[in-house]
């Protein structure tokens, strides 16, 4: 997408973000304290049964596929009765066309790099997931492509090479210039084994996407390039920036970044789902740096919501983006149709089941008001969502010790890959 294309798309979404209300969100009825406890024990046993069903994950394909679906029928029971979630979004969530891409990418990562690391596989497959929702809102098929593969990689390959801190900035900006000029298809000479790597991950863009027919992958290939060599600055004292380039950065980064995802999966793209895409990223990138505070502040790097932090409570600023992912959502006009209603459905409660699950793990950041506000009207009380991750970890590393003795696996993808 041309420059002047994404600026405007930055200036747009800046504005919505200022006229959007800072009101606590409202997530929906109130759930009784006793309900909340309950749920909370009903977690804890489905916590037990997984764990235990990991262990006797077959090996064979027919058998795995069976003992899938056991797993998958219990885990909508508990959605649809602790939960509330509708049959639509399960549809969806649990849809064989997710699972049979997440399979492809693990393996897929496995054959690219056998060192991959599980981190390193979960952070890439979060931008696949990205994709496939677009694939899914555009109705085409849900696959993972080779270009959505190697963009996703391209994610753990170069973010955390600039995230380094023994990196000089000098050497950052080196390997950017070479990188920008790669994705602009210049021959480039890879210095080392690490950036051989991320030009074949640019290589398999080109493998599905000839450049002179679909010069618009690469412009939105180079604008988040651009976006993210630009966030860069953010890695500074929290002091030396204000809110505003805070907003323009994560806007420009968070939107340009799922904006490549549709250049990616799409034939072709239109205003309003350009539109779509860009507020999309807009907001998983406000959610990871929700996420993230408590890291980007102990490593001095600058957000909007590090420095909030650094300087008052967040309630306003998490109302604001709780409405915020609503306006995008909801507001969109190439998804007005009622059929669309579902898939919308889908990624609207995964974002705030991200939102919620932050404010949870960081009510320090927060007014008891503005907690209770969210606690009274969510399936668990947010004292038993902590105690409830910390038990999914505790079981999690013990499982996976146990598989690790049994059958020499390193992550739990590896059973299902």
């Amino acid at each position: 997408m041309a420059t002047a294309a994404v600026a405007r798309l930055c200036r747009e979404h800046e504005a919505l973000w200022a006229a959007t209300p800072e009101d606590p969100p409202v997530l929906g009825p109130p759930v009784a304290r006793p309900r909340q406890q309950q749920n909370a024990r009903e977690a804890e046993r489905l916590l037990d049964e997984v764990a235990a069903a990991v262990l006797e994950c077959p090996e064979d394909d027919e058998g795995r596929l069976a003992w899938r679906r056991r797993l998958e029928a219990r885990v909508r029971e508990f959605g649809s009765r602790q939960l509330g979630w509708p049959d639509g979004y399960q549809d969806l969530l649990f849809a064989d066309e997710y699972y049979r891409a997440t399979v492809d990418f693990v393996r897929e990562a496995r054959r690219f790099d056998a060192g991959v690391r599980p981190d390193e596989v979960g952070q890439a497959l979060r931008n696949v997931w990205i994709g496939n929702s677009l694939q899914m809102l555009l109705e085409l098929p849900v696959r993972l492509s080779p270009s959505l593969f190697g963009y996703s990689m391209l994610y753990p390959w170069t973010d955390n090479l600039l995230d380094d801190p023994g990196l000089t900035q000098a050497a950052k900006a080196a390997f950017n210039l070479r990188l920008g000029a790669r994705l602009a298809g210049g021959a480039v000479r890879p210095e080392g084994r690490h950036e051989r790597q991320v030009f074949e991950l640019v290589a398999r863009v080109e493998s599905e996407h000839e450049r002179r027919q679909r010069p618009d992958v690469y412009d939105s290939l180079l604008a988040i390039h651009r976006a993210q060599v630009a966030s860069l600055r953010q890695q500074q004292p929290a002091a030396a920036m204000g809110r505003g380039p805070l907003l323009a950065i994560a806007v420009e980064k968070g939107g340009t970044s799922v904006l490549a995802d549709l250049h990616l999966v799409a034939p072709s793209v239109g205003e309003a789902e350009a539109a779509f895409a860009f507020g999309y990223g807009v907001f998983l990138q406000m959610l990871d740096d929700l996420q993230d505070v408590r890291a980007d502040t102990e490593k001095g790097h600058a957000t909007l919501f590090s420095t909030a932090a650094a300087q008052g409570l967040l309630d306003s600023l998490v109302g604001r983006l709780c409405r915020f992912v609503d306006r995008v959502t909801l507001g969109s006009g190439r998804f007005a149709s009622p059929e669309y209603g579902p898939r919308l459905d889908l990624v609207r409660r995964n974002c705030r089941l991200l939102l919620v699950g932050a404010v949870a793990e960081q009510e320090r950041l927060f007014s008891r008001v503005f907690v209770r506000s969210l606690e009274e009207r969510w399936p668990f009380d947010f004292a038993s969502m902590r105690q409830l991750r910390r038990e999914a970890q505790r079981r999690y590393r013990r499982t996976l010790s146990t598989l690790q003795r049994r059958r020499g696996v390193r992550s739990l993808l590896e059973l299902v890959a």
